[in-house]
């Protein structure tokens, strides 16, 4: 069975009127004519593109942020909803929730909440993959909907298994990647704050991991320092090859790696650029033609882990497909989720075993999760 480390299931469907039950064609089939007001791209994912990709489970999201200092009239994107208080974004994570458990009391998902039941899963998916419903591992991508560290024990008694501290720009509980939105005086790197430390030894309480993606450099090095659980990186890239704030370093790749974490790379091609495009985020629109990032080059990202981790174990998949972009800013290659099966072969030829692309596409992740669910 195969396992994507970072998917947004529900910001899809509730942000976007993305209905993950039906066909990748018959999804860009509806948004074809007239296109989305809001800018979304064109889908590449579906529970029955995963099917046929072989993806039998996945990470996926509640995502909500929390920022007082936004405007009312400003102009909103409905996908990633920035919100002026906590309780809002409780709201609509909460939401996201529900919608998860909707699909499934309809029989189309499985949420996984303990070790035990990821293993009978992937037996099961392995068995028989068209009757066994996709399984989802649910995480925070932002910690904002979270009111107060002491509600985190509310949100795992209804299956969140995961979380990072923030998102893009300042969150409640640290400072994230700077947001590509608008500039501000609150987009700053920064410490994990007091309330994070809090929350971080809640985490440790209830045994959560915590995803290390999109944390600021000021604040991943703090949370490493203020954290003894396990961490681990959903969707990042190299900053070696990709020269951005949003990729981790070399160091925080080797730490993942001592500390028995995995890093899942992921499919956006402004996130591995090369380094002539070093400095900004390549899309159709800046005059970057989409052959100029070729899924070798993301390889070049698998590999760089390898080396410098000194095994296959520790690299995964966390593709973020339709994470906010679609399949125009997908390396050249990849238009929907089957494509990137298409990493297996380059890995192949690059000289990785069958067993190396195997533990890639989700033996790392399923070892990783059934160590660390409860």
């Amino acid at each position: 069975m195969h396992l994507d480390g970072h998917l947004d299931i529900a910001m899809n469907a509730l942000g976007c009127e993305r209905d993950p039950s039906l066909a990748v064609d018959a999804i860009r089939a509806r948004e074809a004519d007239p296109r989305p007001a809001d800018g979304r791209n064109t889908c590449t994912t579906s529970l029955p593109e995963m099917r046929a990709a072989g993806f039998g489970a996945c990470v996926t999201t509640l995502l909500a942020r929390a920022k007082p200092w936004v405007k009312p009239g400003r102009v909103t994107r409905r996908a990633v909803g920035d919100w002026p208080t906590q309780d809002m974004a409780h709201a609509q994570a909460a939401g996201q929730l529900a919608y998860y458990r909707r699909l499934e009391a309809r029989g189309q998902v499985r949420v996984i909440e303990t070790a035990a039941a990821l293993q009978e899963h992937a037996a099961a998916w392995d068995a028989d993959s068209n009757g066994t419903p996709v399984g989802l591992i649910l995480t925070f991508e932002c910690a904002d909907p979270v009111t107060e560290p002491a509600e985190l024990a509310w949100w795992h008694a209804r299956g969140v298994r995961t979380l990072m501290l923030t998102h893009f720009g300042q969150g409640h509980y640290a400072a994230g990647n700077p947001s590509d939105d608008e500039a501000n005086d609150h987009d700053v790197d920064g410490p994990v704050t007091p309330r994070g430390r809090e929350l971080l030894r809640e985490m440790e309480r209830l045994g959560m991991p915590l995803d290390l993606t999109h944390l600021s450099d000021t604040s991943l090095r703090d949370a490493l320092d203020h954290f003894g659980g396990r961490v681990y990186s959903s969707h990042s890239n190299c900053r070696a090859l990709a020269p951005r704030q949003r990729q981790l370093t070399d160091g925080v790749i080797r730490t993942i790696a001592e500390r028995d974490g995995v890093i899942g790379v992921v499919t956006y091609f402004g996130f591995i650029q090369r380094e002539d495009y070093a400095g900004c985020y390549p899309s159709p629109s800046d005059g970057v033609p989409t052959h100029h990032v070729t899924l070798d080059h993301l390889v070049d990202h698998i590999d760089h882990v390898c080396q410098l981790t000194g095994d296959r174990r520790h690299v995964a998949l966390g593709s973020d497909l339709d994470g906010g972009y679609g399949a125009e800013e997908c390396p050249h290659g990849l238009d929907r989720h089957c494509d990137v099966l298409k990493l297996g072969e380059i890995l192949n030829r690059r000289g990785f075993s069958d067993d190396d692309v195997e533990a890639f596409f989700g033996g790392n992740w399923l070892r990783f999760f059934g160590e660390v669910l409860p």
